[in-house]
């Protein structure tokens, strides 16, 4: 566990089913130093993202934010929509040198998965942060990265999404997508308050920007709409192969496409097959705010 300032991480290493203790640890260590690179180069990943290009001054991290922050072409995104998402894959990298058949790097929510050998990780989805449960749980089989935006998430979001989980090869995309469907499940109702970023944090990269505070009871004409949005960004991103798979839920409505929509399965039903060396992801990750608290 490395818990410094916004970096809430969890590092796990196995070799087939044996603990790797010692590896872990190499990998949290590892993290601590991604972390200073992140705040070094602060200046650099709150610029929007299309105006910036990859460079050998810069970080490894800070490289692979930028990459995938202009993956979703979104003119308002700056490498931080990919923060905490880059931050596991590079901690997972680093430790996948090793022998290791199964490693889970989860980042405040942001995971990234490595595995061999036909290893498999059950990932647990809660879609509602209000509810203390998993929702869904989801069987995976390659490497990748699972990751989580929406409302009450540990930052901010312009849509009405309770979750959007959004799978792809890499954490550092997951991430960004995640943020750039959820931002997408905009309705206009008198239910959405919306407040301008910066009257909840000052030093937010969203300035001027209207961001969802809360989200009321919903009619279903609005549920649609909300899901609607999102479902046709996410198969956008689907066709693009930006992604393996995204869940999207709204007010208790959820649709799963691509690899989930084949996986993912109900708790209630299944919790039984949740080993006990599976980790269960936390429910909610943002882009930006959660990295701030600490550096500015």
């Amino acid at each position: 566990m490395v818990d410094s300032g916004p970096l809430h991480m969890t590092v796990q290493v196995s070799d087939k089913g044996t603990p790797l203790s010692d590896l872990a640890k190499s990998g949290a260590a590892f993290a601590l130093e991604v972390l200073k690179q992140q705040a070094k180069s602060l200046s650099v990943i709150k610029q929007k993202a299309m105006n910036l290009s990859i460079s050998r001054k810069y970080p490894e991290v800070v490289n692979k934010m930028i990459l995938a922050s202009q993956a979703v072409h979104d003119p308002s995104f700056t490498p931080l929509a990919a923060v905490a998402g880059a931050a596991s894959d590079m901690v997972a990298d680093y430790v996948a040198r090793s022998s290791a058949t199964k490693i889970i790097v989860n980042n405040g929510g942001d995971i990234a998965i490595r595995l061999r050998e036909r290893e498999t990780a059950t990932v647990g989805l809660r879609l509602d942060s209000a509810k203390p449960t998993y929702d869904y749980i989801a069987l995976i089989d390659q490497d990748c990265g699972v990751c989580t935006s929406g409302v009450r998430g540990r930052s901010f979001t312009l849509g009405v999404a309770d979750g959007v989980t959004v799978m792809a090869h890499q954490a550092s995309i997951a991430d960004a997508v995640a943020t750039f469907i959820g931002n997408k499940t905009i309705v206009d109702s008198p239910q959405v308050t919306r407040v301008l970023a910066e009257t909840m944090y000052p030093g937010t990269d969203l300035m001027g920007v209207g961001v969802t505070h809360s989200v009321g009871a919903l009619s279903q004409k609005e549920i649609n709409t909300a899901m609607k949005a999102g479902k046709m960004q996410a198969l956008k991103m689907l066709k693009k192969g930006h992604i393996y798979g995204a869940v999207i839920s709204v007010k208790g409505h959820m649709h799963a496409l691509g690899y989930f929509f084949k996986t993912i399965r109900n708790i209630t039903s299944l919790a039984a097959s949740i080993g006990n060396g599976d980790y269960l992801k936390e429910p909610h990750s943002c882009h930006s705010e959660s990295i701030h608290a600490l550096w500015v």
